[in-house]
């Protein structure tokens, strides 16, 4: 477990549209070389299409000339038939990306998980083996340590699939991390690093921020990394300038990971999306 300094770096905006410090590269050939990935929680919204992506040949084809990784949220609410597969397969053809596959609700949100619902999913998601990267598994508040103890056979199959990184929201996970770490070193996984304080520190009469505060998590800043794994899930403010220090920091620290010949991914959300 490490804890990394931090240095001077850059880092790009919000949503597709980058900041004219940084501009995403889209040549497939120079986004194989970057020593990050970087991402958005999906490529198709509804808004998106034709703003920022196109629709020839495909969105994600698009949005994947731009970002090297996604969040894949579409897999939270439902499993993708394999015809679906087999589209995104096309659409990477020959790209250096990675999908970071949200495990279904019905796995993580659930006072028992559903094991038929877990291999269909990975029975599905199977062609995508080689774009394929970090699983997310992501824990409501109510979700204790006892309760994932008792989700061995999930996290031996995950375990088998590549590796995971978890998101915990139950506020004792944060202030006793000792009782979640022997279950991150027993299968491998990394502890996702979840910052929304850009939206909880900036105009909370934005429209958008009171619909989103509900639903998006005040959790403390984690400063640890597990198995050399990092996945930062950094939430920002419809406005920019809410955002420019949570930006900054992330990119010093992203600065200092890669130094440390680490390859940190970043998701960037907003809750406008846009």
């Amino acid at each position: 477990m490490t804890s990394p300094e931090t240095s001077p770096e850059t880092s790009p905006e919000t949503s597709p549209e980058t900041s004219p410090e940084v501009k995403p590269e889209t040549n497939s050939e120079t986004n194989s070389e970057m020593p990050y990935r970087l991402g958005l929680p999906a490529w198709a919204f509804p808004g998106w299409r034709d703003k920022y992506f196109s629709d020839s040949p495909s969105m994600l084809a698009n949005y994947a000339s731009v970002f090297n990784t996604v969040e894949g949220n579409t897999t939270f609410y439902s499993t993708p038939e394999c015809s679906t597969v087999r589209k995104w397969l096309q659409a990477l053809d020959g790209k250096n990306f990675k999908f970071c596959f949200k495990l279904p609700r019905t796995i993580t949100h659930q006072p028992q998980s559903d094991s038929r619902v877990l291999e269909d999913f990975l029975a599905n998601i199977s062609l995508l083996s080689d774009y394929t990267g970090s699983f997310l598994l992501q824990f409501p508040a109510w979700v204790e340590i006892d309760h994932l103890k008792r989700m061995d056979q999930v996290f031996e199959s995950i375990a088998q699939h590549g590796g995971a990184c978890v998101e915990v929201r139950n506020k004792r996970l944060f202030t006793h991390p000792e009782l979640l770490e022997p279950l991150l070193q027993h299968y491998g996984f990394g502890r996702v690093m979840l910052d929304s304080r850009a939206l909880f520190q900036g105009d909370l009469s934005h429209p958008e921020v009171q619909a989103a505060v509900h639903e998006k998590p005040d959790v403390p800043v984690l400063n640890s990394v597990y198995n050399n794994l990092i996945f930062v899930r950094l939430i920002l403010h419809p406005e920019k300038q809410y955002n420019e220090q949570a930006v900054e920091y992330w990119a010093r620290k992203t600065a200092v990971w890669i130094d440390q010949g680490l390859q940190p991914t970043i998701m960037i959300h907003c809750p406008n999306n846009a």
